[in-house]
């Protein structure tokens, strides 16, 4: 009698232990973090674009203008697809065409001569690779950016607007413009152009990246 009483207790501290151990809330899945905006623009092939932070507060790698309300992009997470523009609504004197960016801070230009395409700002970084030594003027007083050819990208500095068109028209966000065998990506992020065969270049106030 004394065993099966013994035996019953065992049962029922087991089936109780079991009943408890089930009533356990299980641990809260990790959440998923947010993609970065780099990993979403198009980019030239080989063009390195720095990974910004989620928070795109003041100070944070994010758009390359603080006013982003020209594009319906989220800039953490740019999906929006790109749309061509027609190249000859941006025709500039001679065989060129010219824009800006819709902050107004990037100005560009493709054309057919051998220093007549590329984009540049003020208020972007030094390019990697670029000279920019002038005993006239300080960096803060140079433009900086890129020349760009057919398959070629050369990073440099400039004492005057070489890319300024007048009434320049605005290249809005989340489009893009061909002309002679290059092709610029006006995002929320940066200005990013592919020169061809694997050349390109990243232009904005965080960063100015080139291949």
């Amino acid at each position: 009698m004394f065993r099966r009483t013994a035996l019953l207790a065992a049962i029922t501290a087991v089936a109780f232990a079991m009943t408890a151990c089930g009533n356990e809330d299980a641990p809260a899945a990790a959440p998923t973090p947010a993609p970065s905006a780099a990993s979403q623009i198009p980019a030239p092939p080989q063009v390195t674009i720095a990974n910004p932070p989620v928070d795109t507060t003041d100070g944070a790698t994010a758009p390359e203008t603080a006013d982003s309300s020209h594009s319906n992009a989220n800039p953490v997470n740019n999906t929006a697809p790109i749309t061509p523009v027609d190249p000859a609504l941006y025709t500039a004197y001679g065989n060129e065409v010219g824009w800006k960016s819709p902050s107004g801070k990037i100005y560009c230009k493709i054309g057919s001569s051998e220093f007549g395409s590329g984009c540049q700002s003020g208020d972007a970084p030094v390019p990697d690779g670029a000279n920019c030594v002038n005993p006239s003027f300080t960096i803060d007083q140079l433009s900086k950016g890129f020349y760009m050819t057919p398959g070629k990208v050369t990073p440099t500095c400039f004492n005057q607007g070489q890319f300024g068109v007048e009434n320049a028209q605005t290249l809005e966000y989340n489009t893009s413009i061909t002309f002679n065998g290059m092709t610029c990506f006006s995002r929320v992020e940066a200005m990013i152009c592919d020169a061809g065969g694997g050349h390109g270049f990243v232009l904005s106030m965080q960063q100015a990246t080139s291949s």
